[in-house]
């Protein structure tokens, strides 16, 4: 299977990068969804919709910013589900570093992470992982130099509870630490 597309806006409006983990995704017949785009954006809303409301809390939408995969490949297992995730993953790093750095060299440009565990596999390996909670009470971006990256880390989290509406001191720190809005 070939793996999903980015969404790459004009380079010129992209504000941020959004990180997912992989396409993996399963039907009711248990065989795998295929995307053309990454989060099946030009498909199934679902997959995206939270994360779309998280970027619009912060003044963000679609038109500026670039959306990736972490491992671009469709994998055996979801995520959360897949012992070798981390490893894969692991191995994955300098490419989309160098895919971000090739747009941004000023590595300025913030990730945004839809999940914990690319914070775990994107975090310097000599620190700690945090918890998602204490990451936005904190309301403070994981720095560049604490991640592979080299640029800062934003945990934009898909999930529900990590809404961030329900977290104004952590939307008001993107707005004005990270987004200068």
């Amino acid at each position: 299977m070939k793996p999903p597309k980015p969404h790459i806006p004009p380079k010129a409006y992209i504000k941020a990068f959004v990180l997912g983990c992989d396409p993996t995704a399963f039907g009711a017949d248990g065989n795998h969804r295929v995307f053309e785009f990454v989060f099946d954006l030009k498909g199934d809303k679902r997959y995206f919709a939270s994360i779309l409301k998280n970027l619009e809390a912060v003044g963000l939408c679609l038109d500026c910013i670039y959306v990736q995969n972490l491992v671009p490949d469709y994998q055996a297992k979801e995520t959360a589900k897949n012992k070798n995730w981390p490893t894969i993953a692991a191995h994955e790093i300098p490419f989309r570093k160098q895919e971000f750095d090739s747009i941004d060299p000023s590595s300025k440009l913030p990730v945004f992470l839809t999940s914990q565990h690319l914070y775990k596999v994107l975090l310097n390996d000599d620190l700690k992982p945090k918890t998602p909670a204490a990451l936005y009470a904190e309301a403070s971006p994981i720095q560049a130099s604490e991640n592979k990256l080299g640029r800062p880390l934003v945990a934009l989290y898909r999930h529900y509870k990590y809404a961030v509406i329900k977290y104004p001191e952590y939307q008001e720190m993107i707005k004005k630490n990270i987004l200068n809005l």
